[in-house]
């Protein structure tokens, strides 16, 4: 999903919020909900279903999952009515520019969604209190589709067996220095230096949620103050950036010298061409296609810090649902987020074990009956314990982050720069956008 760039002309953003107001009129008959969503988020066959279910009242369609042209469409009064949001942790981001509509009121006279059965940590992003600028109070804004513990290891047995290393524990985790150390040991080069198999792979949108789980249990903030408007210079949280620029720094993960063999983290791991990978829950679902998946691949819990010590995990806010602040049609909208997430689409999501419901009730469909799923769902469940929100920004999208972090990481890796003046320059983008984004919320929130 393209996140909105923090970017955006503040005088574009005001337009927005004056001219959001401005919702279209209600249609004769059948009423058409828009989905912004993507075909492996919503297939056409179950749109198919539910139309011919719903006919005559509700007509869905699924529009291109581009959220640049959300913003435009709002601006125009013809945005999607439902929208697949990447990252819970966005929600305050876009609350605060009136985009997003406050569901409270439509859970509470819901027959179908009961918010007793909503899982409170993992989907604490999709409520927010916009005066106080603070997740898991105020109001609902949707929730998460499904939730995963991103943090979480799955890993190579084969890999692990060529190397000589044991199995991992599916009950005690791994500190993340032991992590590290495993991560090089797992690291197979050739004699000329080309890596043939990486110790782990990230993404650098991945950086910040695995950074945030160690800050809080280290006790500290991404930011200096209560304002949020600047990076922590504390050396320790400095530190933890660095942790996992040396990764790339290594050649432990992939890098500007040695590439990603498979595009994107998941299918690099499928190559075997990755000892291990966070990715989640989710990706079970996603490994089972391959031959032999039972035996091939195993499951630890996430990192932390001191063997023993606190455990922290987050779901990078969790993918989920949100609704156009200005829909025409709140009500049919509705029906169409009971059936996606509690109805037939829900349970049919939840048999797959494409990640954890949402809603308690829909647990029992997860799949379960063979070692492999047995495991992915006890390190879980047990993981989901100790879920906090990642320690994102309301003043901008949670990909300004990622952006600042790709925009100085080769100049590390390639000898140009130093660690510290890695982080520096990295501080410097960052504290720019959130000096700006928080100019731009106290204007929006007008204080």
């Amino acid at each position: 999903m393209k996140l909105l760039r923090h970017g955006l002309v503040f005088a574009l953003l005001l337009t927005l919020v004056l001219l959001v107001g401005c919702g279209g009129k209600k249609e004769k008959g059948a009423v058409t909900v828009t989905f912004m969503n993507d075909e492996s988020g919503l297939p056409q066959a179950f749109i198919d279903s539910f139309n011919e279910e719903n006919a005559g009242k509700i007509v869905l369609v699924r529009t291109q999952n581009d959220w640049t042209k959300f913003i435009a469409d709002a601006m125009a009064g013809t945005a999607a009515d439902l929208l697949m949001l990447g990252s819970g942790s966005d929600v305050a981001y876009y609350v605060n520019r009136n985009l997003f509509y406050d569901m409270t009121e439509l859970f509470e006279k819901s027959d179908v969604i009961n918010v007793d059965d909503i899982e409170f940590l993992p989907n604490a992003e999709y409520k927010f209190n916009k005066e106080t600028q603070k997740f898991g109070e105020g109001s609902w804004y949707g929730f998460s589709k499904d939730y995963n513990n991103i943090g979480c290891i799955t890993y190579n047995k084969e890999i692990f067996k060529e190397m000589g290393v044991d199995f991992l524990d599916d009950e005690v985790p791994l500190t993340y220095q032991e992590f590290y150390e495993l991560a090089k040991r797992l690291t197979k080069k050739d004699a000329d230096g080309n890596v043939l198999i990486f110790g782990t792979e990230f993404t650098a949108g991945w950086i910040k949620f695995l950074v945030s789980d160690m800050a809080y249990i280290e006790g500290l903030s991404f930011y200096a103050d209560e304002k949020r408007n600047k990076m922590n210079e504390d050396p320790r949280m400095r530190e933890l950036w660095k942790f996992w620029a040396r990764f790339q720094v290594e050649g432990i993960a992939p890098n500007v010298n040695n590439p990603s063999p498979g595009g994107w983290t998941g299918s690099s791991f499928e190559s075997d061409r990755v000892a291990m990978v966070q990715l989640g829950y989710w990706f079970g679902a996603n490994l089972q296609k391959n031959e032999g998946y039972n035996e091939k691949y195993g499951w630890a819990p996430t990192p932390n810090m001191t063997k023993g010590g606190q455990r922290v995990t987050n779901t990078l806010g969790a993918t989920g649902i949100v609704m156009y602040a200005k829909t025409p049609h709140p009500e049919e909208a509705m029906k169409v987020f009971e059936w996606y997430m509690a109805g037939a689409y829900g349970i049919e999501r939840a048999k797959t074990g494409w990640g954890i419901p949402p809603l308690k009730s829909l647990y029992h469909y997860l799949p379960t009956g063979n070692e492999y799923n047995d495991q992915r769902l006890k390190v879980a469940f047990d993981d989901a314990k100790y879920f906090k929100p990642w320690q994102s920004n309301p003043h901008v999208a949670g990909s300004a982050f990622e952006g600042a972090w790709l925009n100085n990481i080769d100049d590390l890796v390639l000898g140009k720069i130093s660690e510290d003046e890695f982080i520096d320059r990295y501080y410097a983008e960052m504290n720019a956008l959130l000096a700006d984004g928080y100019k731009e919320t106290q204007s929006l929130l007008g204080k």
